[in-house]
């Protein structure tokens, strides 16, 4: 069975007032893109998403480990793969200079 549709869940920028949801991709394969006001809307962002019939979601690395047990919880008893993004230790210089 191939992917059909996959959400990714980001945060957006501090100037942003309302969350934001795009999707790209083709009929085969829809990515259903979640622009959040910070981490706090990760558990229903990922909730939508597993209803709207989403076979995996994946969130920004911005994202810890209390988000994510808050998303695991919202997505709990469904067969949705949840994972976040994460960068290898060459990526720490590259980060601190656009996150600080």
């Amino acid at each position: 069975m191939a992917l059909n549709k996959w959400g990714f869940v980001y945060t957006l920028g501090p100037d942003a007032a309302v969350e934001r949801r795009d999707e790209i991709g083709s009929e085969g394969c829809r990515l259903v893109a979640v622009g959040v006001l910070d981490v706090s809307g990760a558990a229903h962002a990922a909730e939508e998403l597993a209803k709207s019939g989403c076979e995996l979601i994946e969130f920004c690395g911005a994202f810890g480990a209390a988000a994510m047990a808050e998303v695991l919880d919202a997505v709990g008893g469904r067969d949705v793969p949840v994972g976040v993004v994460s960068y290898g230790g060459d990526a720490a210089t590259g980060l601190h200079r656009i996150f600080g």
